[in-house]
């Protein structure tokens, strides 16, 4: 979804009651720069006359706390202030009439977070009809979680399959993401700023996390270092709670059941959210063994395919202050490739427990996190095989910003901090080593023109420091055309994972190098505009990546492990499309990669990057009610190391899936409150494929629920 979107939300947000609107007074709406969602519990203070335009002292203690998104204030110079994210002084200017301001004439404060990861933080005005900005030079996607469930989403997977340019991978149950031709444990993936990826592997099983305790997800393509940090070579999902009231209930093929509520409100002058989410599914889908020991097609039933998650979080936000807590346990079968049963009768749990605060410090924001993450994996059959591992990761960061004269157009920004992960694993395997960090950026930004420029030092042990630079420049040709480039550059450590593979195969301890992006860049344009069907936007990009010492997981025997390869390089083409008429939205997206491992004079085609990929989302409103199709196509995929061979390929996919929700009556459900009932089909042409080569996935499935949102 694109800015158009915050529109309905904004809307929705002024109909919560406001003070009597009179001719010097105004509406002032505060959402979050990068997903477009309302912000709440904002403060918002009167400059000091006697400190100029940019200061940040305020008359005595006076300030207007914005319990919702929207407040009513009087004309004149505020300074709007949320833990989380860069001050802004905003001009809330009077519309031209009482009637004109109610009818939703606002101003728009949209605040840029500084600790997202996905956007560079600056102070700016805004005005009235300001519009708002995605990251500089960065193709990139927002989508809220209201509008996803209206396409039958119930799970963050299905959240995440309804964003362009995302692919998704599962294998032994677990969920993982591919941006831009990356593995899976190239992408960060944050929540409310904090990383989710696992120091011991390097990867965020996006399954854990509960739906209801999600407001937004936006996905950033391309390394940042001076916002991501090292890791994020293929891009960032940034995912932010919500601040609303939630029961969701869902039932579906092959045992699925599941129920999610999440809560929000007040306490004191803090607003908390909580939410509590309870999944099961047993999964035991028919399939056909192609890679059966008789070579021909043998129908078989998945079995020890099922999975139990559970997940709590916990948030509070303060007038200074913001903390949060994720908790989540899986309990699910590890079923190995389909023609490998000797491991059918593993199984897993994993723990995860994320605690992150934020606070500010001599006026800057000072963030803290700790994640734990702790496997216990058993073999039913061969008790010696059994083995445990468990990761602890704490992280803190200082971060600031400042201009450099009062009306100059150029900011400069500065973080610094640093942290430490210590994993271990059954048989004495331990890794234990400290992180640090500093970076600093230039942002130049004026109404036509916004540059950024930075420099950061890594410092890992066991990989030495390593400095990373970021350039961004971004020029309106246009009202409605914006032209861009972008370069940077990213470092991943090798994990314990790499090293030590956690399976009885493992044969000899890896010794590998930091993997090193010497180059993202690419070339973007963007144009929007409206017609007489509706508001539309088209983005264009072309993309590199020149990679040295790429890790790479050679699949397709017990022998697998990780190498370091010479040098990895994609060249792509993306494109995306949209389009919004009153009575729906189209959308659709397209990339063409080509990815190649060099050794040498030796090429072949990165593992599971394919060709040619594309999805296309078909949305329909009827009133209340809406329809909804869903396409994701995949060409061909190679799979194991060596030249393109298309009896080493994946074959090309299309799976459409079909959404029709409807609203509860209202005998069941009151006015206030937003209820649907959903029924969809994933899969409808019942297409046999494989996202991970060897795994195989369910055919046609269906799913049937029911949700009610109530935003406070």
């Amino acid at each position: 979804m694109s800015s158009l979107v915050v529109l309905g939300a904004l809307v929705r947000a002024l109909a919560m009651g406001s003070p009597r609107v009179t001719s010097d007074s105004a509406t002032l709406c505060v959402i979050d720069r990068i997903t477009q969602a309302p912000v709440v519990g904002a403060e918002v203070a009167p400059v000091g006359e006697s400190q100029g335009t940019d200061a940040l002292r305020t008359k005595g203690n006076s300030f207007v706390r914005a319990r919702a998104s929207c407040v009513r204030l009087p004309v004149g110079e505020w300074i709007v202030r949320r833990v989380g994210y860069l001050p802004m002084h905003v001009r809330v200017r009077a519309s031209a009439s009482a009637s004109a301001s109610a009818s939703g004439a606002v101003t728009v404060a949209a605040l840029a977070p500084v600790a997202a990861g996905v956007v560079s933080l600056d102070t700016m005005r805004s005005e009235a009809s300001t519009a708002v900005a995605p990251p500089i030079a960065r193709l990139s996607a927002s989508l809220s979680v209201d509008a996803a469930r209206a396409t039958g989403a119930f799970t963050t997977t299905q959240l995440l399959e309804r964003l362009p340019f995302m692919q998704l991978r599962s294998g032994r149950g677990e969920t993982a993401i591919s941006v831009r031709g990356s593995r899976r444990e190239q992408v960060t993936v944050t929540l409310d700023g904090l990383p989710l990826n696992d120091p011991a592997t390097g990867v965020a099983d996006v399954a854990d996390l509960p739906l209801a305790a999600l407001g937004s997800v936006t996905v950033a393509l391309g390394a940042d270092p001076m916002n991501s940090g090292p890791g994020a070579s293929g891009g960032v999902l940034a995912l932010t709670t919500a601040a609303q009231r939630v029961l969701s209930l869902r039932t579906g093929a092959f045992g699925q059941y599941g129920a999610e509520g999440a809560w929000s409100g007040h306490v004191g002058s803090s607003r908390w959210h909580a939410a509590l989410s309870h999944r099961t599914a047993d999964n035991d889908f028919t399939f056909l063994n192609t890679a059966g020991a008789s070579g021909t097609a043998v129908p078989e039933r998945r079995v020890n395919n099922d999975e139990t998650r559970d997940a709590v979080s916990i948030g509070v936000i303060g007038r200074a202050y913001q903390f949060s807590l994720l908790a989540s346990h899986s309990d699910r079968g590890m079923v190995g490739p389909a023609n490998v049963h000797t491991y059918d009768a593993d199984r897993a749990r994993i723990d995860r427990v994320l605690l992150r605060g934020q606070g500010l410090l001599w006026r800057n924001p000072l963030v803290v996190g700790v994640r734990q993450f702790t496997l216990g994996y058993r073999d039913p059959t061969r008790p010696a095989l059994n083995a445990s591992a468990r990761a602890t990761a704490a992280d803190v960061e200082w971060r600031g910003a400042s201009a450099v004269a009062r009306h100059a157009p150029l900011t400069l920004q500065w973080r610094v901090g640093g942290g430490a992960d210590d994993a271990q694993a059954t048989g004495g395997i331990t890794q234990s080593r400290g992180r640090a960090f500093a970076s600093s950026q230039a942002v130049w930004r004026t109404p036509l023109l916004r540059a950024e420029l930075g420099a950061r030092v890594d410092a890992i042990g066991g990989a030495g420091a390593q400095p990373s630079f970021s350039l961004a420049v971004e020029r309106q040709l246009r009202a409605q055309w914006t032209l861009s480039a972008r370069a940077a550059q990213s470092l991943r450590a090798p994990t314990l994972y790499d090293l030590y593979f956690a399976s009885p195969q493992r044969l000899y301890v890896a010794t590998l190098r930091p993997e090193r992006v010497l180059l993202d860049a690419e070339v973007s344009s963007r144009a929007t505009g409206r017609s007489v069907v509706g508001a539309w936007a088209l983005d264009l990009a072309v993309v590199a990546r020149n990679t040295r010492d790429a890790i790479i997981w050679f699949p397709g025997n017990f022998g697998w492990s990780p190498s370091n390869v010479g040098r990895e390089q994609l060249r792509g083409l993306e494109a995306r499309a949209q389009l919004l008429p009153r009575w729906g939205e189209l959308s659709a997206w397209s990339t063409a990669y080509d990815a190649a491992l060099i050794t040498g004079a030796l090429q072949i085609p990165t593992p599971y990057v394919p060709r040619l990929a594309a999805g296309s989302q078909w949305l329909v409103r009827r009133g209340r009610s809406t329809a909804s199709v869903l396409t994701r196509i995949n060409g061909r995929r190679p799979f194991s190391a060596g030249p393109r061979n298309r009896a080493y390929e994946l074959p090309a996919t299309a799976l459409f899936d079909l959404a029709v929700s409807h609203p509860l009556p209202r005998q069941i459900a009151p006015s206030f409150i937003e209820s649907r009932l959903t029924w969809s089909i994933e899969n409808v042409s019942d297409v046999v494929w494989q996202s991970v080569q060897g795994f195989p996935a369910p055919g046609r499935t269906w799913s049937l629920g029911v949700s009610l949102t109530h935003t406070p």
